[in-house]
């Protein structure tokens, strides 16, 4: 058949290939979600039905209950299934020419921070922000990391801490380019939205991205920065909570003597125990309760509570169970994305607590998380980094960023209730 201007028609073959390979890759996650359910399948129920609100189901004797471990035939799966995935998706990338190009990362000027340079619409989170400028194809990304300290000084209950910003290093640059050079191959996303369908979401993330980097807070040198001066020094004992898979503490674990990280589920677990720690020893917990009969341990000298806030079940409450586990000028470190939204990422349509966290901007937003949150459960204001939180993600949003704020906080010594506050007074 020829066209009446002389063309060829256009091939149907590029159209078929398309079709055929996302068919084959959905069979591929099928049966990669099949082998998972059956691993898991020996495990009690996922730790939101198994313990309920993280807020605290005790049992008879008025104890948290304790997630119990992963079976070592279910974690030999799990571990075969995930290096299966992880290869495929490997060998993928390396066919595929999926990258964009990347010619400049750099800081956002002061007058784009003004602006809101890059912020989207209703549909997307409200600390979410474009980091590319102009058109793709151009390669050149902002990012977020200044703010007007001065400004923020002046807000209610911004607390007199050192406002000294991190920027750009060339370990977040690397990051980021690598996001953009090798982006996530299509049959692991394909294997994550199909083990969200049947598994908790963040167990999903972790089977579907073993071995891929997933998520960036802040580089090593950063956190060597914001942590100096800390408790004990590098004896120091940590405490994570909600350590994910373990990418946002990997970077600063080298500082502590020890590491404590927790999670809900037993996969996640397992997923803490491979976390590179370069000397640190590690302490994986499957617990949705921060008491010393979970953690294995009655108090730490820093406490870690990264992009956890707004998802958990009760931020106060959990803010005042972190405080119980820290000695009198123990140091919480808290990252949340602003402007604060709270979701609960366990279980759709349950019951969480709301805090009131307020402010449109990062300034309005960092200040009220501090006076509304932090200062009524007994801490006072140490240091405050602006620096993105970043995820990586396919060749159509290579690197996902949403605007943060990480306080660094000093465990005060309670001492009853200020007249007038909702919260306890500290000496």
């Amino acid at each position: 058949m020829v066209r009446a201007n002389g063309g060829a028609p256009p091939s149907v073959w590029p159209s078929l290939r398309q079709r055929t390979a996302a068919l084959l890759r959905d069979i591929y996650a099928e049966l990669i979600t099949e082998g998972a359910a059956r691993a898991l399948s020996r495990l009690p129920p996922p730790a939101s039905e198994a313990v309920g609100d993280a807020a605290g189901c005790r049992d008879e004797a008025g104890e948290s209950p304790v997630l119990p471990e992963m079976g070592a035939a279910s974690s030999a799966a799990l571990w075969t299934l995930s290096v299966l995935v992880a290869g495929v998706g490997s060998m993928e990338s390396r066919l595929s020419s999926d990258s964009l190009p990347c010619r400049t990362v750099r800081e956002a000027t002061p007058l784009e921070l003004r602006a809101n340079a890059g912020t989207l619409g209703r549909d997307y989170l409200p600390s979410a922000y474009d980091p590319w400028l102009g058109p793709r194809s151009a390669g050149v990304i902002r990012l977020r990391y200044g703010f007007d300290a001065r400004r923020l000084s002046q807000r209610p209950g911004a607390g007199a801490c050192e406002y000294t910003p991190v920027g750009l290093d060339g370990q977040t640059e690397a990051w980021v380019r690598g996001c953009l050079a090798k982006p996530a191959a299509a049959s692991r996303l394909a294997v994550w939205r199909a083990l969200k369908r049947r598994l908790y979401h963040y167990d999903a993330g972790v089977l579907a991205f073993h071995a891929f980097p997933r998520n960036y807070l802040l580089s090593p040198a950063h956190w060597e920065e914001l942590l100096a001066g800390r408790p004990n020094g590098g004896l120091a004992a940590a405490l994570d909570v909600g350590a994910g898979d373990g990418s946002l503490c990997s970077p600063y674990a080298r500082l502590f003597g020890s590491v404590t990280v927790t999670e809900l589920t037993s996969p996640l677990v397992w997923r803490l125990k491979a976390t590179p720690t370069q000397g640190a020893s590690l302490q994986a917990v499957a617990t949705a309760e921060l008491t010393p009969r979970a953690l294995g341990r009655e108090q730490f000298d820093v406490a870690f509570c990264l992009n956890v806030l707004d998802r958990c079940k009760d931020p106060v409450r959990m803010v005042e169970q972190l405080h119980a586990l820290l000695p009198p000028g123990g140091w919480l470190v808290v990252a949340v994305v602003l402007p604060w939204l709270q979701s609960d990422a366990v279980a759709r349509g349950s019951h969480q607590r709301r805090a009131r966290v307020v402010g449109g901007d990062f300034e309005a937003a960092a200040a009220s998380l501090l006076d509304s949150l932090l200062l009524p459960a007994g801490f006072e204001a140490l240091r405050l980094v602006r620096a993105p939180y970043l995820c990586a993600g396919d060749r159509n949003s290579p690197v996902a960023v949403l605007d943060s704020a990480t306080r660094c906080t000093e465990c005060g010594v309670l001492e009853g209730f200020r007249q007038g506050s909702a919260g306890p007074a500290r000496k």
